[in-house]
């Protein structure tokens, strides 16, 4: 279970925290219930908050609720981050070690 806040917000994320381990299948508002310890009316308006501002979706074929593509295009958009700041630190070590 994710630790408890008063923040709303705070909940909201910690709600997209459980959804992004299963970006394949989803969970059911029941089991975001379960793993964040929030009430069913919360993870309604929860998940409803999330969808609205397209960080999640709700799978067609079954209902349950996942990451929306566009919350795993910023998952790609930092790795790409962290790939250039990588190349940029070894350009730089290789330039001091030509010295």
């Amino acid at each position: 279970m994710i630790g408890k806040t008063n923040s709303s917000a705070a909940k909201v994320l910690a709600v997209l925290d459980v959804l992004q381990r299963n970006f394949a299948h989803g969970f059911s508002p029941t089991e975001l219930a379960k793993e964040t310890g929030y009430s069913a009316s919360d993870i309604t308006r929860y998940v409803a908050t999330l969808v609205q501002s397209n960080f999640a979706e709700r799978i067609p074929e079954t209902g349950r609720i996942r990451p929306s593509h566009r919350f795993a295009q910023f998952s790609l958009q930092i790795t790409k981050s962290l790939e250039a700041a990588a190349d940029r630190i070894k350009e730089s070590q290789d330039h001091l070690n030509r010295g």
